[in-house]
């Protein structure tokens, strides 16, 4: 069974750590149409606070299999390496699944998931929740219509020191991460400007840190097929001034995914233009899309497809890696 019995839908957590308390807990019981019942979290003091303030669960344990009784539906929020296994079992239960970012870490085991999906008609949907702002959905409006001319080029930066509350600790271990930097921030930075784009990658050059571990600082050359050439930067190191910057015919765009809410134009006058947009609600938004995806039969915002597009992205830039220069290592190499 694939659909709720009755109005509302079953949701269950799978994993109780930090993105699941600042995103999604404050959330759930806010959502008409989603009835929360049950939350799985293999760590006893996490899964105590995941409960605390809430009224009973039908399910409150680490049991995954004994939770799928209680769900029609389930938000993934464990370590990358995990994803896989668990939207797999998930599927295969007949529940439709929201599983935060990336999708997985290897692409074969995204294509097996988003096979297991259609093959059941069940909704899956990845948490690209930047996609939900307001400025995010205006910018790609003032692409689409060509309000600026046509798009000629980008720069993005993102870059903040590493400060992530992880429970696990997953994040600084290749295995379970997948990847550094640009697994973790790139996946939302390339999931917009791949919807942004929306066009096909002719050539890229990517280049980072990696010493044998995970990348703290990632660059990336890029020409698309219809002849847009940008630059990406990413890094965990330093605060860089993080803006999206879009180059056209006739002005350029910036946007902060910090201070969501403003987009800067400057045309040919050289006078910038500050447009504020709403607020916007990102997490309450991919779940009421999650949840009128399910009801409606419908494909969601973030199709599974569009976040196996990044992640085959991914996988390309870690495939043909280069070092980024470090000049400092010639000079310890010297002494």
């Amino acid at each position: 069974m694939n659909m709720p019995s009755g109005n509302l839908i079953r949701i269950g957590l799978i994993g109780a750590g930090a993105i699941a308390q600042q995103a999604y807990l404050p959330m759930l019981r806010e959502i008409r149409g989603l009835e929360f019942t049950a939350v799985v979290e293999s760590n006893e003091s996490i899964r105590a606070k995941a409960a605390a303030g809430h009224p009973p669960f039908a399910y409150l344990g680490a049991d995954l299999d004994a939770a799928m009784n209680h769900v029609d539906a389930v938000i993934i929020c464990v370590p990358n390496h995990l994803h896989h296994p668990i939207a797999q079992t998930c599927l295969a239960k007949g529940k439709h699944v929201l599983c935060e970012k990336p999708i997985t870490i290897d692409v074969r085991d995204a294509e097996t998931l988003l096979r297991m999906a259609e093959a059941r008609s069940l909704t899956l949907t990845v948490a690209h929740v930047r996609r939900f702002f307001p400025a995010v959905k205006k910018i790609k409006e003032i692409i689409t219509t060509g309000t600026l001319g046509a798009l000629t080029g980008f720069d993005f930066r993102e870059g903040t020191v590493f400060s992530w509350p992880t429970v696990t600790g997953f994040t600084f271990d290749k295995e379970k991460a997948g990847g550094g930097v640009l697994m973790d921030i790139g996946v939302h930075l390339l999931d917009l400007l791949f919807w942004w784009i929306d066009d096909e990658v002719a050539s890229f050059q990517y280049a980072d840190d990696n010493l044998g571990g995970l990348e703290a600082t990632g660059e990336i050359q890029m020409t698309f097929r219809r002849g847009v050439t940008g630059h990406v930067k990413l890094t965990r190191l330093a605060v860089l001034n993080n803006f999206y910057t879009f180059y056209f015919e006739k002005g350029v765009l910036s946007w902060n995914p910090f201070t969501p809410r403003r987009i800067y134009i400057r045309k040919d006058s050289n006078q910038t233009v500050s447009i504020k947009t709403e607020k916007g609600a990102p997490v309450r938004d991919l779940l009421l899309d999650f949840s009128a995806a399910i009801r409606d039969k419908r494909p969601p915002f973030i199709r599974g497809e569009e976040a196996l597009q990044a992640l085959k992205f991914i996988e390309a830039c870690y495939s043909s890696r280069q070092a980024i220069p470090m000049t400092w290592l010639k000079g310890v190499a010297s002494q």
